[in-house]
């Protein structure tokens, strides 16, 4: 147990929730933040230093996680953030939640263990397993990048990123590092898997720092995600993102693109071939196992719980949009800028 245990002359635990995308970070950084009140109160502080949004970017820009091109006025002097830090110490608070994005990327922590040098560090990281966490990320990059480097489709990315940075999606790799960083014994590992998440994602991360009794007093976490594209609109805005075109059209194909509406009902994971996804599955493998073993202590050595893609001898990939479907929808859209 992690939580409350503290003598009153201690420095508080600083949890730091190295938010991996698409394992409901954002949805767990809201929670956080709207409920930081009754957090406080039981002596858990969500800081308000370093805040953007809901998340404590300024924390990890200004300890040196961020990409090129960060918005600077996140990078803050180090001595006025820990001032700040330090003005929202209570008594009576023991733990501190940090959460950020960032604090994936492959930087130095040196800033990090200098900055809570007088503090234990602990690091909680949720897991998602490979198969659905690169279509998400698929799925997201459609929405965000233009003229996209990678061949149509969640294969063409999977495959462009795996041969671009070897330690993209790696999640042994982020794990050891952090460990040596943090010790082994302060690195918290969660599957995020439904099954493994009960009641719901908050009670999960609170119970994982053991501090069970103060989540079974705060209210359950909506456990609704993020509005998903269907399959057409993602078909859509993968073409989309490939035409260079000025930014005000190009905003408007992909609004249009959000919106458009289909009778196709098939699902975005079947656009790729399940023997690929359990390829994948099984290049993983090896490090699930580890990680299961040596940082959650399963001796059985599984990491996630639900049944793999069952192998389809007669699978058929969706079809795309014809070009003379494409050039109807980019009609509608010019049609009606005009």
């Amino acid at each position: 147990m992690y939580f409350n245990l503290f003598p009153g002359n201690r420095k508080p635990t600083v949890i730091l929730h190295v938010g991996m995308n698409k394992t409901g970070t954002t949805a767990l950084q809201s929670y956080f933040f709207s409920n930081r009140k009754r957090l406080l109160k039981s002596g858990v502080l969500y800081p308000e230093t370093g805040l953007i949004g809901n998340a404590h970017y300024a924390f990890s820009a200004s300890l040196g996680f961020s990409n090129p091109g960060v918005n600077s006025s996140w990078i803050k002097d180090l001595d006025i953030l820990k001032k700040r830090f330090k003005s929202e110490l209570g008594k009576r608070v023991h733990t501190v939640i940090l959460s950020s994005e960032d604090f994936l990327l492959n930087k130095s922590a040196s800033c990090v263990t200098d900055f809570f040098k007088d503090y234990q560090i602990k690091i909680v990281v949720y897991l998602r397993r490979h198969d659905h966490w690169w279509l998400s990320a698929y799925s997201q990059a459609v929405k965000m990048k233009h003229l996209p480097p990678w061949n149509q489709g969640p294969q063409g990315f999977i495959n462009y990123n795996l041969k671009r940075n070897k330690y993209y999606g790696d999640y042994r790799y982020l794990i050891d590092r952090w460990s040596k960083i943090v010790g082994r014994n302060n690195i918290i590992v969660r599957p995020y898997e439904p099954e493994q998440n009960q009641p719901d994602l908050a009670y999960d991360f609170l119970e994982s720092i053991g501090a069970r009794e103060l989540a079974e007093q705060m209210p359950r976490m909506d456990q609704r995600e993020n509005s998903s594209l269907t399959l057409a609109s993602v078909q859509l805005m993968d073409i989309f993102q490939r035409i260079d075109t000025n930014p005000e059209i190009h905003k408007k194909l992909l609004d249009h693109a959000r919106s458009f509406r289909s009778d196709d009902t098939h699902s975005l994971k079947e656009l790729i071939n399940p023997q690929f996804l359990l390829k994948l599955l099984d290049s993983y493998e090896k490090d699930y196992t580890y990680i299961a073993q040596e940082y959650i202590g399963r001796k059985d050595g599984r990491l996630f719980y639900e049944a793999l893609p069952e192998l389809d001898s007669e699978w058929k990939a969706p079809r795309w949009p014809t070009q003379a479907e494409v050039a109807q929808e980019v009609l509608k859209v010019v049609a009606a800028a005009n």
